[in-house]
């Protein structure tokens, strides 16, 4: 057998080395019964009306961190109310150390999970415990909303219409909730699935009403128990209007606003939910400017970096487009209305449907994007549909079309992606998935295959798995995404999560680990990158935080000159280095809290010191300021020396949870440049914003054109109506 066969069979085999069973741990499945409301109920956060009376307790939280199965220490009361309008959650908070051990980073809606108290209700109204929609708040109120799917894959930029109100108390603080039914997707009433979970960060503490194992997302419908009592009405039409209207003037070069050009644009976006399953989302001239800038990365990589999408249009139902893995994706949503500088490109219109059931998941996504500059006109399609297989897996397939229509010194292309993939949950522990894609393009080139295949078994006691990936050398996704062409990845990983008693009392568990990678040509099969994250001394802390020692052995064959960053060339040659970091992190919640890291070693033919600090101080939760700061040392890497910095400050400021202020600057010395952008959201009703919009770009190097000079100011507001 060829050496290139061999690694195909590898790359299609590999995984299933690796097939660890576990137990489900089935648990006695708890019921939360829920009371029809006799009287108005006000949603002041404060329980005092006589509704609330009517009710009973659903029973108590169980640990699932770090007790797991233990009574919890911050007791959780959970009452549950409806009438015809929607459902109520009603919660008490008791704090182990009293209201002043509640802990808040900000009042930013969908906030970080892991840096505040969290109380939230999952609900599943399909009750086929494969769809959860979350509801969570913090002390303050803030709002963090998600839909789920299979227990792991979420759509994180869903926002629903709902109410939630709090209130501190001497001993802890306390939750209202309304969710109306307009809101929640549900077959019936009957079979409701709902869990409750309650993060209490003073204490470290996470339980939940019906617990799951710490291998598992808290939002994993498996392990969550029936809700009754509730008899919602039949599923109905549901329909939101959004228009929007914006101003804008920008300018360049280094007169601040010097020749501005101002324009003027409106547009409008209409979701309707045709039924509980299907809903069909249309935008007429698309705007994504109050979206947040992206981060800057000194990528000392040899491989592409992949951005995550910010723009909610995109965002939304992204999870259904998905295929499994970022780095080989089909589908990329940021090919769609930005150039290569990320600067956006005007999108006529969009249309997208999509159709979650019981058996099945569809949809389809249309978008045509205008010609500007030297960005061709184009139209995109994307269809998919996914049939779930038994309760916990599901086969599908996914096509995206790129059609560039072509400029006037350039003819039209098309680029045509199809893929097959797979996900199958054999235990609650263990899940496997996979993709096997082909490309087709107009002309010459781009026709070839890609996947990747990953089996993982993740536990209370650790992660163990393997992933294996494969991009042919004519794969082509023109609308998506691939880190580089032709290469076999080859990754084993495991992760342990031991809590021996020999722990001291500081250290929660102790976290050893080791993860390959491989990287081999796939035409020829020879090895020509690989480095090995060895991590001997890991400690999660009892405070949240981390401490570990580890170090990186890599191997690299580089054919060609390699230029990590502008100025500095790295000669051909074959290299082996290892390099050692050690990092430290403080508890994540704390008001005033950080990390640090530092990674040292040869770096190619040289040596490299790496700095990474990161500072985040709570002054209150309407006053957040954060910084981060990365400073990479070359010596004698090509015979030469260098130093760059990437300074990252960054100060929120709110009002309340729907007016915020904040802004960013980040200056990049490795291409003398910096960006400014300050963002003011006010949500003045339920979904409809007011945005003030400010960024400026400056290039400090003229011979360097990441980061042309320019200036921009919009003004943005959109409405919200629901029929």
């Amino acid at each position: 057998m060829s050496q290139r066969r061999r690694w195909c069979v590898l790359a299609l085999g590999g995984p299933g080395l690796i097939f660890l069973p576990s137990a489900a741990g089935g648990q006695e499945v708890p019921v939360a019964h829920a009371s029809r409301a006799r009287g108005a109920i006000e949603v002041d956060g404060r329980l005092d009306d006589d509704a609330w009376d009517q009710t009973r307790e659903i029973g108590a939280f169980v640990q699932v961190d770090p007790q797991a199965g233990e009574p919890s220490r911050a007791p959780t009361d959970v009452r549950l109310l409806w009438d015809d309008a929607g459902l109520y959650v009603g919660a008490e908070m008791t704090e182990p150390e009293a209201r002043t051990a509640t802990r808040v980073e900000g009042l930013r809606r969908d906030f970080t999970y892991e840096t505040s108290d969290v109380f939230g209700v999952l609900l599943d109204g399909f009750g086929d415990g494969r769809f959860a929609m979350a509801f969570m708040t913090t002390p303050d109120g803030v709002q963090r909303d998600l839909q789920v799917f299979d227990g792991r894959d979420a759509d994180e930029a869903w926002n629903g219409i709902w109410r939630v109100r709090t209130a501190r108390t001497e001993s802890g603080w306390t939750v209202e909730m309304f969710i109306p039914w307009k809101t929640l997707r549900y077959a019936g009433s009957d079979g409701w699935r709902v869990n409750f979970i309650r993060e209490a960060r003073a204490i470290q503490e996470t339980s939940g009403w019906s617990p799951w194992h710490r291998g598992v997302d808290p939002w994993d419908m498996a392990f969550a128990g029936r809700l009754e009592g509730v008899a919602p009405p039949p599923p109905g039409v549901n329909a939101q209007i959004q228009p929007y209207a914006a101003g804008r003037t920008a300018s360049t070069g280094n007169t601040p606003f010097g020749d501005p050009a101002s324009t003027g644009d409106a547009g409008i976006d209409l979701k309707w939910a045709m039924t509980p399953n299907t809903v069909l989302d249309l935008t007429y001239n698309m705007d994504f400017a109050q979206a947040e800038v992206d981060r800057q990365v000194i990528n000392l990589d040899r491989f592409s970096v992949f951005f995550p999408e910010r723009r909610t249009f995109f965002l939304e139902s992204a999870g259904l487009f998905d295929t499994g893995l970022d780095v080989i994706s089909p589908f990329y949503s940021r090919r769609i209305g930005l150039d290569a500088d990320g600067m956006p490109v005007p999108v006529t219109g969009g249309a997208r449907v999509t159709h979650r059931s019981t058996r099945s998941s569809g949809g389809a996504l249309f978008v045509r994007q205008e010609g500007v500059g030297s960005v061709d006109g184009t139209v995109f399609g994307v269809g998919r549909y996914v049939r779930n297989v038994g309760a916990r897996g599901r086969l599908g397939g996914l096509v995206a079309t790129r059609h560039d229509q072509g400029l006037p010194t350039g003819a039209s292309a098309l680029n045509t992606v199809g893929a097959v993939d797979w996900f199958f949950r054999p235990t609650t522990n263990l899940s496997t998935r996979g993709m096997v894609s082909r490309s087709f393009t107009e002309g010459s080139g781009g026709d070839g295959w890609a996947g990747h295949a990953w089996v993982g078994n993740n536990a209370p006691w650790g992660y163990i798995g393997w992933l294996q990936e494969y991009i042919g050398p004519e794969w082509e996704p023109r609308s998506g995404f691939r880190f580089t062409n032709d290469v076999i990845v080859t990754s084993p990983a495991v992760i342990l999560d031991l809590r021996p008693d020999w722990l001291p009392d500081w250290a929660r568990s102790y976290n050893p680990g080791v993860t390959f990678f491989f990287f081999n040509e796939a035409t020829s099969g020879d090895f020509f990158s690989g480095f090995v994250n060895v991590r001997p001394v890991t400690f999660r802390l009892e405070n949240g935080g981390e401490v570990a020692v580890w170090f990186r052995p890599e191997w690299q064959r580089l054919d060609e000159p390699f230029r990590p960053i502008p100025g500095l060339s790295v000669p051909p040659g074959d290299y082996r280095f290892t390099r050692w970091t050690a990092m430290a992190s403080h508890d994540p919640s704390a008001p005033v809290t950080g990390s640090a890291r530092f990674t040292t070693g040869p770096f190619y033919d040289g040596w490299l010191d790496r700095s990474e600090l990161s500072a985040k101080v709570i002054l209150s939760s309407h006053v957040v300021g954060l910084a981060s700061w990365e400073r990479n040392r070359f010596r004698g890497i090509a015979g030469s020396d260098g130093t760059t910095h990437l300074f990252m400050p960054e100060l929120r400021l709110a009002l309340n949870p729907r007016f915020e202020v904040s802004g960013i600057w980040q200056y990049n010395t490795a291409v003398e440049a910096s960006s400014l952008n300050v963002r003011l959201s006010w949500e003045f009703r339920p979904l409809s914003f007011l945005y003030v919009v400010y960024g400026d770009n400056a290039s400090h190097d003229e011979a360097l054109h990441f980061f042309p000079t320019r200036r921009r100011l919009i003004i943005k507001g959109t409405w919200l109506w629901q029929p």
